[in-house]
């Protein structure tokens, strides 16, 4: 018998999902990432954070449509397209806010001064964006293997494919993790040489405060990653996919606390309007010859050289 609503003779629990989803819950999500796809497009034109905005964009569009999924999926949990999109959607959507992140360290590093960093700026965001582009290219290949799905085999494919390209973007999360250590360690260290024309901003409010939201959005986002990964690693019938509970407190609520703080202290507010100014410098300073870090100085400590 093919299941299209619940009744006795189609429990939730014989579901894909395990069980149906809270609707309430779903519609306080979908609003919330609604508001922030709005919030992002709103701030992103008024400061013309173009490459932020499209990455958060894509970040919400995707938890947005991943929760209407979980809507329609409330009376009928036994749907399988609606429980890839879900599935899917909700599985993809942070990789596109940690792209946020990482658009934002060369223009950190700029603002402290690049010439206390160990590798150019712009290099940091290319690395990164590309861990980025193998990842979703890995859960969106895996979403496209179970969706086309006709037997057991292939759907654990698919459940493959998404689960490393999850442990691929906790591997580059703990890369820029240490890469921004790294960089607070040399700019606190060379204090001396940080860039005198960013020294107001460095000391501002809003600056100071866009950089704890980034702390609190890498966390969370973290959190989310970690959580999926052990989701995931027991396939689609595990009893940790089969709890809401714990759904909606390492994944749902972790990703509105990361996008909410990247809209409470936008980068475009962080940054003073300079957003688009600091990605020009990153590329105009290093032609210009300003001053770089050297890794082969006395005993192989950093030393600054022009």
């Amino acid at each position: 018998m093919k299941c299209k609503a619940i009744g006795p003779d189609c429990p939730p629990d014989g579901s894909s999902l395990g069980y149906a989803p809270n609707m309430a819950a779903s519609i306080i999500f979908l609003v919330l990432f609604s508001i922030s796809l709005v919030g992002h497009l709103a701030l992103g034109r008024k400061y013309k954070t173009w490459t932020f905005l499209i990455a958060m964009g894509l970040g919400s569009s995707s938890e947005l449509i991943g929760y209407l999924g979980r809507i329609l999926m409330h009376n009928n949990p036994y749907k399988l397209s609606t429980f890839l999109v879900q599935i899917v959607c909700l599985t993809i959507g942070p990789a596109f806010y940690s792209a946020g992140l990482y658009l934002c360290l060369s223009r950190i590093i700029i603002v402290y001064g690049q010439n206390i960093s160990r590798i150019r700026p712009v290099w940091y965001t290319r690395f990164f964006i590309n861990c980025d582009i193998i990842s979703l290219s890995l859960q969106g290949a895996g979403g496209g293997v179970a969706s086309a799905a006709t037997k057991d085999s292939t759907m654990a494919l698919g459940n493959h494919l998404m689960l490393a390209g999850l442990i691929f973007q906790i591997v580059s999360l703990v890369l820029f993790a240490f890469a921004c250590g790294d960089f607070a360690i040399l700019a606190k260290r060379f204090a001396s040489s940080r860039n005198p024309e960013y020294s107001k901003l460095r000391a501002s409010t809003k600056f100071r405060g866009f950089l704890w939201a980034a702390v609190v959005s890498f966390a969370t986002i973290f959190t989310r990653c970690v959580y999926r990964v052990v989701e995931l690693g027991g396939g689609w019938d595990n009893s940790l996919m089969r709890e809401e509970t714990p759904f909606i407190i390492l994944e749902s609520c972790m990703i509105v606390i990361a996008v909410y703080a990247l809209i409470i202290f936008h980068p475009g507010v962080g940054f003073q309007n300079k957003f688009n100014d600091i990605k020009y410098q990153t590329v105009h300073g290093l032609e210009s010859g300003k001053e770089e870090i050297s890794l082969t100085g006395a005993e192989g400590a950093p030393c600054l050289r022009q």
